[in-house]
């Protein structure tokens, strides 16, 4: 019959009307058994939450041993980890509680137009491959640990600082509350009520304070790997398990596709399985259950995801895709480059994120498409759930592996929730930090910094329990176009602050301008957001401001040459009294384009012109072609546009792949120091930063050529007396001894 196999329902539809009835009740009966129901999945929960908790007290060792070898807040904030970890923390990061609710939900309601998060997903990776090289590149070097540092570094006022921290700080808020929003239902959902909603968000609240005060950015990240494997066990599952149970795409894509069938609409008992339409020629017939509809069949039940998109919905993937490409100034995200290894390390993350949206994204899609062919033949009850929720339930009564694999999901949803939330609150209270530097004390012990950016997690995170008390999920939608707008004013902070010359009056004009506007077309409920969002308005001002700025407004760089660094150390250039020969100064102090030109001087870069070639071929994908409203023929069980699509979004990915295998950075390596003061590369260039007694500043030297001594065939040694070198530091983490510190390059 080419039927996808049914257990208890697909019986209830071959059975006669009171035979139905009868064994909707019994099944009804059976579900209220809630204990034995939820027994495995509440075992697997508490395996899962202990594995965290040893995890955490594991990471608390690292920080402590990170403690002695540096500073408190290097140790809390920074790291540095290799490739597999910075793979599993960004993709877990990402890929957050609304990848795994969320993303269904929007397949179910729209259809196929959802494959606009897998573009999404190539789009921030290609932001990452413009601006994280650099980024990474000036962290290491001036020894950033704040994702403010950068902006407090290239522009120095406080009022850019300021107005960049609130930028990333209130959007931070807002997600947090987003997940804890999240977290609640789904407890909610699983406990069946019995653990109230503020419970379940004090719960999460207190893990992830905990999680933080044990062992900051570690325990982010080892936990993050955990909640990564996790997930990616489900997305990897749960097509298949989708397809043996409910019939894969293709095969229940056609109109008469092999599991078509009619039930009535509608029950007079929510929790009962509809009907089935026995008699078949006259299935038109409006009876009290509702008139006979088509389920099993996704161009039958939902005729309109085989349409091509009109215009509204082409300027939706178009402006979703252009937002993205701010994604990687989140706060957190920006972590994630400061504490790769190496460049190296930052080179395999995005490769593998290039992939990732096809493993992670696609399982949410074909979930959402699967409820919206078989939702009629639920229960009410089924139905007004989530896609996730419903399609779980459903699946969950197939058998014993389906119910298990279902159990897997949920502590997936968990674990995406938290590993966001987590990383949302580090990377907010690591911005209040620079607001305090700014505000009260620039000087600021390393300890007390840590202690504020604690407390500021607890404010955050009470903050954000009160907002989620009062606010639902369909309240955040507005919410969320907020947050995004305030994330998007910084692409002309770090895209015209990276790459141009520009002062800092220009940029502050910008940002107060487009955030200005944002509040503006907020509060007058812009009426255009079908077509051109708000948000992109709000970020056209900005931009608009910024170039008028530029002619009839400059402004001057009036920073002086011991501009302060991102750690608060002052640190200068000259390099006369120290006495080094063979070496020149790195950079002058200030940066601007001259001096990241400088820094960036021995370090390749992703080519510019493989990524442009890349976000052309995933705006290309956007469906412009087809008349709107048209039938599109049916490939694969996809609408013709959604099949050339996922087509060229493949080419792009495999752009992407190519553009990073030729990208061939160098690898950082701690350098060798000797107790008599002697530093030695192999084969490499050397960087030394050697902290003066006599002016308590630090002098930051690279070697322009191997010119000071050499040692056998292959190494070149740098003599650094007058003072000595203890130690040496690694990349992304501090320096073993406060007096000096290199790395060959």
């Amino acid at each position: 019959s080419g039927r996808p196999r049914f257990r208890r329902w697909a019986v209830v539809h071959l059975l006669p009307a009171q035979a139905q009835e009868k064994v909707a009740m019994t099944g009804a009966q059976d579900s209220d058994v809630s204990t034995p129901k939820y027994a495995v999945l509440y075992c697997i929960g508490f395996v899962y939450l202990v594995s965290l908790v040893v995890v955490a007290y594991y990471a608390r060792r690292r920080k402590a041993e990170a403690e002695a070898a540096g500073g408190k807040l290097q140790a809390h904030y920074g790291g540095s980890f290799s490739a597999p970890l910075l793979i599993l923390t960004t993709f877990s990061t990402v890929y957050s509680g609304f990848t795994v609710t969320g993303v269904p939900e929007e397949a179910f309601k729209k259809g196929f137009i959802s494959i606009r998060w897998i573009g999404a997903t190539i789009v921030i990776v290609a932001s990452m491959m413009v601006i994280y090289p650099r980024l990474r590149r000036l962290a290491v070097e001036r020894r950033y640990t704040n994702p403010n540092d950068f902006i407090a570094d290239r522009f120095g006022t406080m009022r850019v600082r300021m107005l960049g921290a609130a930028c990333g700080v209130v959007p931070m808020l807002i997600y947090v509350t987003a997940q804890m929003i999240s977290f609640a239902a789904l407890v909610q959902g699983l406990s069946g009520g019995a653990i109230p909603r503020w419970a379940s968000i004090l719960i999460l609240v207190c893990v992830l304070l905990v999680f933080e005060k044990l062992g900051g950015m570690n325990s982010v990240v080892l936990t993050d790997a955990v909640q990564s494997v996790i997930m990616l066990v489900s997305f990897l599952v749960v097509p298949f398990a989708l397809g043996a149970a409910f019939g894969f795409v293709p095969a229940i894509a056609a109109p008469d596709c092999g599991s078509l069938l009619y039930v009535r609409e509608r029950g007079t008992d929510p929790s009962q399985v509809p009907l089935t339409c026995t008699d078949w020629p006259a299935h038109t017939t409006v009876t009290a259950d509702g008139a006979c509809v088509p389920a099993g069949c996704i161009a039958a039940v939902r005729p309109e995801f085989y349409k091509n998109p009109g215009f509204a919905d082409q300027a939706n993937i178009l402006f979703f895709l252009v937002n993205m490409i701010g994604a990687p100034l989140q706060p957190h995200m920006i972590q994630r480059a400061y504490i790769a290894a190496d460049d190296r390390a930052l080179r395999l993350m995005m490769g593998a994120m290039l992939l990732a949206p096809f493993l992670a994204q696609t399982p949410g899609i074909i979930m959402g498409i699967t409820k919206a062919a078989w939702d009629p033949t639920w229960p009410q009850d089924v139905r007004k759930q989530t896609a996730f929720s419903s399609v779980c339930d459903a699946l969950s009564s197939e058998g014993g592996w389906e119910y298990l694999l279902v159990s897997v999901m949920t502590c997936a949803t968990m674990a995406a929730i938290m590993s966001t939330a987590d990383s949302a609150i580090m990377g907010a209270s690591s911005l209040a930090i620079d607001m305090y530097r700014s505000l009260v004390s620039a000087t600021a012990s390393e300890g007390l910094l840590v202690r504020i950016g604690e407390l500021t997690s607890v404010v955050m995170c009470g903050a954000a329990f009160g907002l989620a008390m009062v606010l639902t999920v369909s309240q955040m939608g507005s919410i969320i176009i907020f947050q995004n707008g305030m994330l998007m004013q910084l692409l002309p902070v770090y895209g015209l602050g990276l790459f141009f010359d520009i002062n800092e009056q220009p940029i502050f004009f910008g940002l107060a301008a487009g955030l200005l506007a944002l509040v503006v077309l907020v509060l007058a409920q812009y009426p255009m957001d079908s077509y051109v969002p708000l948000v992109n308005v709000s970020v056209f001002v900005n931009f608009a401001v910024v170039v008028a700025a530029i002619f009839i407004a400059p402004g001057e760089d009036k920073r002086t040459i011991a501009a302060t660094s991102g750690n608060g150390d002052e640190a200068n250039t000259t390099t006369a009294e120290a006495g080094f020969d063979g070496v020149i100064p790195a950079v002058p102090m200030n940066l601007n384009r001259a001096s990241i030109k400088a820094h960036m001087a021995s370090i390749s870069e992703p080519s510019k012109r493989m990524i442009a070639f890349l976000l052309v071929l995933v705006f290309v994908s956007i469906p412009w072609y087809g008349r709107p409203g048209t039938d599109a023929p049916i490939i694969w069980g996809l609408p013709q546009w959604g099949f050339v699509q996922i087509f060229i979004l493949v080419i792009a990915c495999i752009v992407g792949l190519v553009t990073l295998v030729r990208w061939q950075p160098q690898v950082d390596l701690p350098c060798a120091a000797t107790e008599d003061g002697e530093a030695k590369c192999d084969d490499r260039k050397l960087e030394l930063e050697v902290l003066s007694p006599s002016r308590g500043g630090a002098d930051r030297m690279r070697a322009a050529s191997p010119a000071a001594r050499v040692v056998g065939s292959s190494s070149t040694a740098f003599e650094v007396a007058p003072f000595h070198l203890k130690g040496a530091g690694s990349v992304g983490g501090s320096p073993a001894d406060r007096r000096g510190w290199c790395q060959c390059i």
